[in-house]
């Protein structure tokens, strides 16, 4: 059996799609492409639709038929070509306070190698750690097309607080069974680490990146959120050597996202003001 997608998760980076994608792969009623980042409707248009389905092999038990690629929030094109190819997609963003978000992305550049200087010499090089925190102006491209029931906006502070309610309120919007998680679902996927050596993890993501230009995303997919690869890899920071943030970069940044996160309740309904403790605007 073959069949287009009906679930898109669409972003956003740093704010636990991991354990998102892990969590509906594990439920017995949903198929999800492999791995994550398949990036198609993004970075992989020009594969071609048949090339796209032909990633999706779900089962007649399969009620939701879906993928991971945060990539498709920032995109500029993404929305327009979902909404030309899947009109009624059920789509998920899961967001994190914009700034956490910006500098989870930092650490994980650095982790990767990506990423060299101090978080303030990377924010004036490196406008990509912003521009995924600019909520509003993401989203505004979604709701500019598609119906507000169609975008499930989740909260990454419910799935750290509470996985069974994030994952419930999850699995009502899909429409499937109400299931409880098991206990490998309960504990953190993926936090922020450095590698245990420089050379091997330089050298497993250059592998990781050849499997992807070869045809191999899902074998991709599988190795990067792999838990066992991962501990390989890398290992928690310690205290006294993660790298930390300015109190003065802290506040520009918040005042930056100010805009974004007012304007995003503005558009969506939500109540990211509160839940983040935004000031409330003077205008």
């Amino acid at each position: 059996m073959s069949g287009a997608p009906n679930f898109l998760y669409i972003g956003t980076s740093k704010a636990g799609s991991t354990w998102i994608f892990k969590a509906l792969s594990w439920h017995p009623q949903v198929y999800m492409y492999s791995g994550k980042n398949l990036g198609y409707f993004s970075t992989r248009f020009e594969q071609g639709w048949d090339w796209y389905l032909s990633n999706f092999k779900p089962e007649p038990q399969h009620r939701v038929i879906g993928e991971v690629s945060h990539s498709y929030l920032v995109s500029e094109k993404a929305a327009e070509r979902i909404h030309e190819r899947l009109p009624d997609i059920k789509m998920m963003a899961c967001l994190r306070e914009p700034v956490e978000r910006t500098f989870s992305d930092y650490l994980d550049g650095i982790k990767n190698g990506k990423l060299t200087g101090t978080f303030e010499e990377e924010l004036e090089r490196t406008p990509a750690l912003t521009r995924r925190s600019r909520y509003a102006t993401n989203i505004a491209r979604y709701l500019d097309r598609f119906d507000r029931q169609q975008l499930h906006i989740a909260s990454f502070d419910q799935l750290k607080a509470d996985p069974a309610s994030f994952a419930a309120d999850l699995f009502a919007f899909l429409g499937v069974e109400l299931l409880e998680l098991p206990s490998r679902l309960r504990d953190k996927v993926l936090p922020a680490g450095t590698p245990r050596s420089r050379a091997v993890a330089t050298t497993a993501k250059k592998v990781a990146s050849f499997t992807g230009r070869v045809g191999l995303k899902g074998l991709r997919g599988r190795l990067k959120t792999s838990k066992w690869v991962r501990n390989m890899l890398y290992r928690p920071y310690q205290d006294e050597e993660r790298p930390s943030m300015l109190p003065s970069t802290e506040a520009r940044l918040r005042e930056l996202f100010q805009d974004e996160v007012e304007r995003l309740d503005q558009i969506a309904g939500t109540d990211f003001v509160r839940l983040w403790n935004y000031p409330p605007s003077a205008r």
